[in-house]
């Protein structure tokens, strides 16, 4: 497909549109997310020739894609609610303290190491929103809440999930050749190392401030050190399993490490919320094991169902499915059809096992006499009404994301960019991953929509590729910090919701600089032969 200078900026339109409305009109992300909408449907049937019928299908592509994230949102905010109303964040807070009275090193065991455990066992949002209300009620505000759950899961979105997108990536290029393989595995996990180790420095510094980052270095530092080069070391082995186990393994590791002399003297949060009295029934009755229910029931059902071939692979066959029929823009872009569009596993779906977590914590609450009369209308009144709004927008921002996709505008984008840049594309490499995260919220999908065409540019540079693909991916992962979507998870379960331009203005300058970084780093590669 040819393609104009006059279309290339056209593509930009919906993207600016959203951003400018979320970081400078300060709009909440429902209403960004349609009025962004709304002008990519125009770009498509003005500028791409998309007919009516296409644009339809692409709206409902993204609505019912949307269905997979909306599932996570409402089951994360029951938990959300179930532990409020029975009062295990209190509990929670005081356990902490005897885990460790560094309130900081608290945050890091939680924001940084659990969230990346989460992210590699679990991943679609998961962390964000069970991450952000434990960091609260650990006395955190909302708003550094949302921000740690985000950094703290990004290293994890290429071989997190058990390797997910780092499947859908190898899916759509050619690695067959053994050495091709390792060789972008060392360049990712490299690259993933350097994310995390930095994440795990800036937590330390939201929650401890400048005193925070010096007094916590050395072990961020080393542990990231041990998740960089284990999951390098592992990924060679078994991609699918190295985040998981490395994750696993730092889960541990830091728990011991809270018992070292040096992390046992009282060092409180640089910036924490206010404490609110907690009304609750638990009182001092509950213990830290009670407490925790929900999320260890979340985490021993995830990992049995998703770590076991045969109870995934049983469960797995039930699936649900949308048929949608292949469309062609005017420009001759086409689209494929499906007879099952994004099958939904509701039975291995993450928000399937927040539900049961949900409910066994809710059971339980209530058999120990910690919820009071009416706890459940209040808790599914409590859902439904943070659910509702975040719903809008999470539909909004993935039917814009397919619109932009279906009708080529989001190809159109990648392609001027590389045309106009040549020899100099490495530098921006980067940038079209965390693009594709940006506009989908998902490394996954953005490595299935762009891992092919960073390929095809290094074939048409005559350019190593392995350095390309390493850059999509992790351009990806960085990209998972600053995607809406996953945004919008954070403020509905932290209780902000309309904040989500708030939340962007604070990372997308580090998250862009990341990528330029790394991209100066792929480009150095070609020019000194690394």
């Amino acid at each position: 497909m040819s393609i104009n200078i006059g279309q290339w900026f056209a593509t930009l339109v919906p993207i600016l549109v959203l951003l400018v409305l979320l970081l400078h009109c300060k709009w909440g992300g429902d209403e960004a997310a349609s009025a962004g909408l709304l002008f990519s449907i125009l770009i498509a049937y003005v500028v791409f020739g998309g007919g009516i019928d296409m644009i339809a299908l692409a709206v409902a592509k993204g609505m019912w894609y949307s269905l997979s994230i909306v599932l996570v949102v409402f089951p994360a905010l029951i938990i959300y609610e179930v532990s409020r109303e029975s009062g295990a964040f209190a509990v929670i807070r005081e356990g902490m303290q005897r885990f460790t009275p560094d309130k900081v090193l608290q945050v890091l065991a939680v924001g940084w190491v659990f969230v990346g455990f989460l992210q590699g066992i679990t991943g679609f949002g998961v962390p964000v929103v069970v991450g952000a209300p434990l960091l609260i009620g650990m006395g955190v505000k909302p708003l550094t809440a949302v921000l740690i759950t985000l950094l703290g899961q990004a290293w994890g979105n290429t071989f997190g999930t058990l390797g997910l997108a780092w499947d859908g990536l190898i899916s759509q290029v050619d690695v067959s050749d053994p050495l091709t393989m390792n060789r972008a595995i060392i360049w990712t996990t490299a690259m993933l190392g350097i994310v995390n180790l930095i994440a795990g420095l800036l937590i330390a510094g939201l929650a401890g401030g400048s005193r925070g980052v010096k007094r916590n270095a050395v072990t961020v530092i080393l542990l990231g050190i041990l998740q960089g080069a284990g999951q390098m070391g592992i990924a060679l082995l078994n991609p699918m399993l190295c985040n998981f186990v490395v994750a696993s393994l730092s889960l541990g590791l830091i728990f011991v490490i809270g018992r070292l002399e040096y992390y046992r003297q009282p060092v409180e949060l640089f910036d924490p919320a206010e404490e609110k009295a907690d009304h609750t029934a638990a009182g001092s009755r509950m213990n830290i094991q009670q407490a925790f229910m929900p999320y260890l029931f979340l985490i021993v059902i995830a990992v049995v169902v998703l770590l076991n071939d045969n109870i995934k692979n049983y469960l797995g066959q039930w699936k649900l499915s949308l048929a949608f029929a292949g469309k062609n823009t005017a420009l001759g872009f086409e689209t494929h059809s499906y007879s099952a569009y994004a099958p939904l596993a509701p039975l291995t779906h993450s928000g399937a096992f927040l539900l049961l977590a949900g409910i066994v914590g809710y059971i339980c609450y209530i058999q120990w006499g910690y919820i009071q009369a009416g706890g459940m209308k209040r808790i599914l009144k409590n859902s439904l009404n943070k659910t509702i709004p975040s719903a809008i927008a999470v539909i909004g921002l993935t039917a814009m994301s397919k619109v932009m996709d279906e009708t080529g505008q989001t190809t159109v984008l990648a392609q001027g960019v590389a045309a106009v840049t040549g020899g100099i594309y490495p530098l921006l490499s980067p940038f079209i991953g965390l693009l594709g995260t940006f506009m989908t919220s998902s490394n996954l999908s953005s490595n299935i929509l762009f891992g092919s065409f960073q390929q095809k540019v290094a074939l048409m540079l005559q350019i190593d590729k392995v350095p390309l693909l390493a850059a999509q991916t992790v351009g990806g992962a960085i990209g998972s910090i600053i995607a809406p979507s996953k945004i919008l998870l954070g403020t509905t379960t932290a209780g902000i919701l309309g904040q989500e331009g708030l939340v962007i203005s604070k990372v997308l300058g580090g998250a862009l600089l990341l990528c330029a970084i790394f991209g100066a780093v792929v480009f150095a590669s070609y020019q000194f032969g690394w």
